[in-house]
C-alpha cells in the first residue's frame, strides 16, 4: 500500500493578492425577454421560442425543442436560415448568456454584429483554434495574398468545452471602437474579458475590425447583437446586459480635512469648521496624517454624466469584521451629494452602499469617514465606488489610492507524467471543507472529494489547482482553488444504508464512518478507502477517453447480511433517462451513465425540490460493485 504520495509540478507565472480582497457589489443585469420573439428583428423560420431544448450527444446537427418559452432555438433547413438581431443596439456592453451545441455544430454571438465569438462543439478538442468555442473568428481580406487572406484569429486560452446538449455559458465584457468629432477611429474595439463556463479565455485582445461573416463591414460606436443562423442548430436562453455609454463620473476641486478625536458616529459639520480645508488632487486617504482616532472630510465636486439611478459603494479597508470587535465602533462613513444622503457605512462590515437618482451635471458632494482603531491595517485605507444605469462600475479614488492586497508569486500545480494528489482545503456551497484531497490528471480531468464523508464535491476540466493562498505564508483563507471550468456536486455521502427505499439520503456520515486513507494503482489512481458499520468500501476514480470521461467505481467488501446499502449517482433539480441511454442531470448541467447490469436497477426518485438516482449494492460472495461515468 503506498499513502499519502503525490506527483507533480510546480510554476510560479504570475502575481497573485495575498490577501483577500472585496470585491464591489454590481447592480442587476437586465434581462432579455424570451416570452416571444418580439425582441428580435424580423424573424426568418428557423427560430422560434421554446419551453426547453435538449440534443441527443451521439447524433451530429439535431436539437429538439418542446414548447414553451424561455429558451431560443434556431434549427435552420434550406429554406430558412437567417441571422437573428436584437432589436436594441449597443456599445460597451456586458453580456451574459447560456447555450446548448449539437454534435458537430456551429454559430457565433457577434458583439454589434460585426466580432463574432465563436459556438462551436469543441468537446475533446486538445488544441483550440479561433474557430473552436469562445475563439474570437479571425479577419478575412480576400485581396491579401494566398494562405493569408484569413488573419488575426485569437484561440481562447483553454478549452473548457461540455460535451453537446449540454448547457453552456459566456460571460463578455466588450468595449466598443472610439470614434472622434470627425467620425475617425481613436482606438480599436477590444474584448475585455470573456469567461467560458467559469474560466476566463480572453483578457484585452483588441480587434482591427469585423471578423469573417460580419453583418456588417464598416465599424460604429453603436450596432446590434447578432446570433449566426446559417451554420447550424443553437439553443440560447438566460440572456442579460448591462448596456454603457463611454463617460464615467469624475471628481473636480477637492478639498481635505481631518480632525482628531473618538466619534460614535459619522461627524457633521461643526467637527470640521476649524479644521483647514486643503485642497488636493482627489479623493485619496494617502494625504491622512492620522492613522486612527480621528474623521476626515473629502468635499468638492461630482460630474453625473446622464441622468438616472446610480449605486454607490463605500469600502473602508480597515473593517475585517472580526469576531474580536464586533461590538466595539471602530468606523464608518457616509456621502451626501447635493442635499441628499447617497449611502451611509454602518461601520459593521467593510463595505456599505446606497443608491440614489441624479441629473446629469455638476453636483456638490462630501465623503465623511471616522476611525476610531488601528486595526490590522492602521492606515485609513479606503475606497468609493459607483455605477449607473448607463456607467460601468468604477472608482472615484484618485490615481494609486486604491487600497491593494500585498501581492506575491502564484503557486500553480499542474499534474504532467502522473497524477496530483493535493491535500487541502476547499471552498464547496460558501463553506470551507477542512478534510479534502483534490486529484489532478494530466489529460486534463480533475476532482476535489471529501475524506470526511466520501463524497464528490468538484469536477472539471482544464487546468488543475491554485494553492497559493495553502503554501505561502499559510495565508488567511489557506484555500486550494480549481483552476478549470467546474461542476460542483452535492459533496454529501456517495455510500449509505437505508432502512426502506423510502429513507432520506443522510446529509452526512454517522459515527460509524471511518476513513482508512487510499492507495494508488499502477497509474497513480487513488482508490479511497472507508469503513461503514463494518462494511468495507473503496472508492476508485479515473479519467477515460482521453479525458472526456470520469469513472468511477464503487467496491462493498461484507457478508450477505449487509443488505440495504445503496450509491447514490446523481442528484439535482431534475433527473432524466434519454433515449440514446444514461441520464441528464440538474437541466443538462452533465451526463451519468451506468453499466448495463444497473440500468434496470436504477432508482429515480423525489428528494426535497429535486431528484435523485439511486443505484442498490448487490452482494455476492461478499462483495458488490456499482460502477458509472460522469460525462461533461
Amino acid at each position: 500500500m503506498k499513502l499519502l504520495f503525490c506527483c507533480l509540478v510546480l510554476g510560479i507565472f504570475a502575481l497573485n493578492p495575498l490577501e483577500s480582497k472585496a470585491q464591489p457589489q454590481e447592480r442587476p443585469m437586465s434581462v432579455h425577454s424570451l416570452e416571444n420573439m418580439d425582441g428580435f428583428r424580423p424573424v426568418a423560420g428557423n427560430w422560434r421560442i421554446a419551453g426547453n431544448a435538449s440534443a441527443d450527444r451521439h447524433t451530429t446537427h439535431q436539437i429538439t425543442a418542446s414548447d414553451g418559452d424561455g429558451v431560443l432555438v434556431n434549427i435552420p433547413s434550406e429554406g430558412a436560415r437567417e441571422n437573428l438581431f436584437f432589436d436594441w443596439e449597443h456599445g460597451d456592453i456586458e453580456l451574459e448568456l447560456e447555450f446548448m451545441m449539437p454534435k458537430g455544430s456551429n454559430a457565433g454571438i457577434y458583439l454589434q454584429g460585426r466580432y463574432e465569438i465563436q459556438m462551436f462543439d469543441s468537446w475533446g478538442v486538445s488544441r483550440p483554434t479561433f474557430a473552436d468555442a469562445g475563439g474570437i473568428y479571425q479577419r478575412w481580406d480576400p485581396d491579401r495574398a494566398s494562405g493569408q487572406r484569413g488573419y488575426q484569429g485569437h484561440p481562447p486560452q483553454m478549452n473548457v468545452s461540455r460535451a453537446p446538449g449540454l448547457w453552456q455559458q459566456f460571460q463578455i465584457r466588450f468595449q466598443a471602437p472610439r470614434f472622434d468629432g470627425d467620425g475617425r477611429k481613436v482606438s480599436n474595439a477590444k474584448m475585455v474579458r470573456v469567461v467560458h463556463n467559469g474560466v476566463v479565455i480572453h483578457e484585452n485582445v483588441e480587434l482591427t475590425g469585423p471578423t469573417t461573416s460580419a453583418a456588417f463591414q464598416d465599424e460604429q460606436a453603436m450596432g446590434p447583437l447578432m446570433i449566426q443562423g446559417d451554420h447550424g442548430p443553437v439553443a440560447v436562453r438566460n440572456i442579460r446586459y448591462k448596456r454603457y455609454q463611454p463617460n464615467l463620473i469624475s471628481i473636480s476641486d477637492t478639498k481635505f480635512q481631518q480632525v482628531a478625536g473618538l466619534f460614535d458616529s459619522v461627524p457633521d459639520f461643526p467637527a470640521f469648521r476649524d479644521a483647514v480645508a486643503d485642497p488636493i488632487e482627489g479623493i485619496d486617504w494617502r494625504v491622512s496624517v492620522e492613522d486612527h482616532q480621528m474623521a476626515m472630510r473629502f468635499s468638492g465636486n461630482m460630474h453625473i454624466p446622464y441622468t438616472g439611478e446610480y449605486r454607490f459603494q463605500l469600502e473602508l479597508d480597515w473593517i475585517t469584521g472580526d469576531p474580536h470587535f464586533q461590538n466595539e465602533d471602530i468606523g464608518g462613513g457616509k456621502l451626501v451629494i447635493g442635499s441628499n444622503l447617497a449611502l451611509e457605512h454602518a461601520g459593521k462590515n467593510r463595505t456599505g452602499a446606497g443608491e440614489i437618482e441624479l441629473e446629469a451635471g455638476v453636483h456638490p458632494y462630501s465623503l465623511t469617514i471616522y476611525k476610531n482603531r488601528g486595526g490590522r491595517n492602521s492606515r485609513p485605507r479606503m475606497a468609493l465606488y459607483a455605477e449607473g444605469t448607463e456607467t460601468p462600475l468604477h472608482a472615484l479614488n484618485a490615481p494609486g489610492s486604491l487600497p491593494e492586497p500585498r501581492m506575491v508569486p502564484s503557486i500553480y500545480v499542474q499534474p504532467t507524467a502522473e497524477p496530483a494528489l493535493i491535500r487541502g482545503f476547499i471552498n464547496h456551497g460558501g463553506k470551507k471543507k477542512t478534510h479534502t484531497i483534490a486529484v489532478g490528471h494530466p489529460s486534463g480531468v480533475h476532482y476535489t472529494m471529501d475524506l470526511r464523508q466520501g463524497g464528490l464535491l468538484h469536477a472539471w476540466k482544464g487546468d488543475f489547482i491554485e494553492t497559493t493562498d495553502m503554501w505561502h505564508s499559510r495565508g488567511q483563507a489557506q484555500l486550494a482553488v480549481p483552476l478549470g471550468g467546474v461542476l460542483t456536486f452535492s459533496g454529501e455521502p456517495t455510500v449509505a444504508h437505508l432502512a426502506t427505499t423510502d429513507a432520506a439520503w443522510p446529509d452526512s456520515m454517522d459515527t460509524s464512518y471511518t476513513f482508512k486513507g487510499y492507495e494508488l494503482d499502477a497509474d497513480g489512481h487513488p482508490s479511497f478507502m472507508y469503513i461503514m458499520a463494518n462494511v468495507a468500501v473503496s472508492d476508485h476514480l479515473s479519467p477515460e477517453e482521453g479525458g472526456r470521461h470520469l469513472r468511477r467505481k464503487l467496491t462493498l467488501h461484507g457478508d450477505s447480511a449487509h443488505e440495504g446499502y445503496w450509491v447514490r449517482v446523481a442528484s439535482g433539480s431534475d433527473i432524466a433517462q434519454l433515449d440514446e441511454g444514461g441520464y441528464s442531470v440538474d437541466g443538462n448541467s452533465y451526463y451519468v451513465t451506468l453499466d448495463e447490469a444497473h440500468e434496470a436497477q436504477a432508482v429515480i426518485r423525489s428528494a426535497g425540490e429535486g431528484q435523485e438516482l439511486l443505484v442498490p449494492f448487490s452482494m455476492s460472495d461478499g462483495e458488490a460493485a456499482v460502477r458509472y461515468t460522469l460525462v461533461w
